[in-house]
């Protein structure tokens, strides 16, 4: 049975070339409250770089969790740590930044005209997958943590969603048919999936319509390896072969995901190798996304990922220019929010 290790070392002082490692049960006892915002005009937005971004406290950090979400509390604790570390590993570094600003689809839809903004990313987690039911099932039934639930032969492998998780994104879909059609102008321009396919699943679920090669429109899907979540050593995150995935999911441009499984970057789940990655490591895969969308022709860019994923190009990655916005906060499963970008 694979073992899944904690790091007490999350709390000691992180040094620079440390990595941290975060995997946890820890169960939030307290949701923090919701905090509704009214939508802002849109404006032309300042540019900022990465000496100007304020250091971050894990007190400030807004969490939100959907029952089985177990390990974000010190997932967020040590994403913290670790870009204070990044931040003064970068400040003389050339890195790509961005402001960001939170926006609604009737304020995604407008800013496709405003030439202020580089980029709109419609950003979504994907909804409930087989592996959340199973933990909360074995929960249950054993009065264990996530972490036996894990060790389990029966535990899902690079599960599909279940039949809630599919019900959400069906709802998102409903949204989607509303907002994204050529009456609002507000139409993709290219979707970026992860290679976990309850991440690529919800995006064929949210979007319909622009599903590959059933698409009129033929707007381009890329699996993109620097999106997955591989922070937890979970089961869960032993990523599909290409040829299933393509088997499953066909249409996709699989080149990005055939490269980085050559390069050994990532691995698949007949290898069944824990993926524990460091948080600087997960910042970097975050910055070389943004990175990446930035030398892109694409302008309206949906991304089907993760809650870590999201939180560290979020929080991290962006600059968010108001200070209200929800960047801190963790993605609840089948949520999508718009972002407005503008690279400095």
């Amino acid at each position: 049975m694979m073992i899944i290790r904690r790091v007490a070392s999350l709390r000691q002082p992180l040094l620079s070339g440390v990595q941290v490692r975060c995997q946890g049960s820890a169960v939030l006892n307290n949701e923090a409250p919701s905090k509704s915002t009214q939508p802002k005009p849109i404006h032309h937005m300042q540019s900022a770089t990465i000496a100007s971004t304020p250091r971050c406290d894990a007190s400030a950090m807004a969490l939100k969790r959907d029952s089985g979400d177990y390990y974000f509390e010190e997932h967020s604790e040590a994403l913290v740590l670790a870009f204070n570390v990044y931040d003064d590993m970068q400040e003389s570094e050339k890195r790509v930044t961005a402001t960001a600003r939170d926006m609604n689809l009737i304020e995604a839809a407008l800013a496709v005209q405003d030439e202020s903004y580089d980029k709109i990313l419609i950003l979504m987690r994907h909804g409930e997958a087989k592996h959340n039911a199973f933990e909360r099932q074995y929960a249950q039934k054993h009065g264990s943590s996530f972490e036996q639930a894990n060790e389990d032969e029966n535990y899902p492998v690079d599960p599909m969603l279940t039949g809630k998780g599919c019900g959400t994104m069906l709802n998102v879909s409903n949204r989607t048919a509303t907002f994204f059609n050529k009456e609002t102008g507000l139409l993709p321009d290219l979707f970026v999936v992860s290679p976990l396919r309850r991440a690529i699943q919800s995006a064929f679920i949210s979007f319909p319509h622009d599903a590959p090669l059933t698409s009129l429109s033929g707007t381009p899907w890329v699996c993109h390896p620097a999106c997955m979540e591989q922070a937890n050593g979970n089961k869960s995150e032993f990523v599909s072969s290409p040829e299933l995935l393509e088997e499953t999911f066909p249409g996709i441009n699989y080149e990005l995901f055939n490269q980085s499984l050559m390069r050994g970057d990532v691995y698949n789940s007949n290898e069944k190798v824990p993926l524990f990655e460091s948080k600087i490591d997960l910042m970097n895969r975050t910055d070389a996304f943004l990175e990446w969308i930035k030398e892109r022709d694409e302008r309206v860019v949906v991304v089907s990922s993760h809650a870590t994923w999201l939180q560290s190009l979020c929080a991290f990655s962006l600059q968010y220019e108001d200070s209200d916005s929800k960047n801190l906060e963790m993605f609840k499963k089948g949520e999508m929010r718009s972002v407005g970008i503008k690279f400095s």
